[in-house]
């Protein structure tokens, strides 16, 4: 089944048993239709106590691709300066700094992350997020570092469809500007070298580590190649798997699976020399063998982005 990247609260409650995948409802309780893959936000019950063997990724990130987010290893921001977490803590808890998404500065006042991040997983409806802030240069989330910056603004992509898991974007605008923090550049409308299969990308998130909810305090990133659309199509017909539309969307990693993003992760910066090319989106489990990680295609929303920047 697939399942999606986001964050359930610290004390969930009781709910109809639902099948799961890497630890996150992929079929939605009473009777709700499941969404297309499994959008990529984590389970925070039990992110706070879960201990995490970390290792090492330089800044360049041209190891052997990893996947570990799944199968990564540790960075910081200090090396991604715009690499930034989403965070609530009247909804997700003081474990992790309330952690549940992640995002990529691209102005002084701008993040651009997953639409679905406001959705309940649910019921796909749209959700407010209580005490929204966005942690910048914050690596660790057990500490204080870096800054934590209210939300004056969420945009939402106006054909997003949580069913379709298409055009899967939000822009948030900060209270605060970021002046003087670099930004991240994205690619353009229409753009189409940088997903071409076999390009290396890195991707930066927060979240599960192993794909059975042990979650990262600290920033970690995996380096992975961009998979053809053809392959990730056959990965994805439709179905309880989800269904891929290269229109709107771009798999990276592994055939062999061992590499990915997974929950908690979600709206986290899928990069390619330097540019943001995408955002985790969803997929089937985690770091799978013949099923590839699932981002938004930033070059099919570039403009609409642009618009509200």
């Amino acid at each position: 089944m697939t399942d999606t990247r986001d964050a359930l609260p610290d004390a969930a409650a009781p709910q109809t048993p639902a099948t799961y995948a890497a630890g996150v409802p992929a079929a939605s309780p009473k009777g709700v239709r499941p969404p297309r893959g499994g959008r990529r936000a984590g389970l925070l019950a039990l992110a706070a106590v879960l201990p995490v063997s970390l290792l090492a990724l330089g800044p360049a990130a041209s190891a052997e691709p990893q996947r570990r987010i799944v199968g990564g290893a540790p960075t910081v921001t200090a090396d991604h300066p715009w690499v930034v977490a989403l965070a609530s803590r009247q909804q997700f808890g003081t474990g992790r700094s309330g952690q549940f998404c992640g995002g990529a500065l691209v102005t002084a006042t701008k993040v651009v992350t997953a639409a679905h991040c406001f959705y309940d997983e649910t019921n796909g409806r749209r959700v407010d997020r209580p005490g929204l802030r966005v942690l910048v240069g914050r690596d660790d989330l057990r500490g204080s570092t870096g800054r934590e910056v209210e939300v004056q603004n969420i945009w939402i992509h106006p054909d997003y469809s949580f069913v379709a898991n298409m055009n899967d974007v939000a822009v948030l605008t900060l209270a605060r500007p970021q002046d003087g923090r670099p930004v991240v550049g994205m690619v353009g409308q229409g753009e189409t070298e940088p997903y071409a299969a076999g390009t290396r990308a890195q991707v930066f998130g927060w979240g599960d580590t192993v794909g059975d909810g042990h979650y990262s305090s600290t920033l970690r990133g995996v380096d992975v190649p961009i998979v053809a659309d053809e392959t990730c199509a056959h990965a994805y017909p439709g179905g309880p798997d989800g269904h891929f539309d290269a229109r709107g969307m771009v798999c990276a990693g592994e055939a062999e699976g061992g590499k990915d993003a997974c929950q908690g992760d979600s709206g986290g910066p899928l990069v390619v020399a330097g540019r943001l090319a995408g955002l985790v989106s969803w997929g089937t489990g985690c770091a799978e063998a013949a099923h590839p990680g699932v981002y938004t295609r930033l070059s099919a929303v570039a403009d609409a982005v642009q618009a509200v920047l």
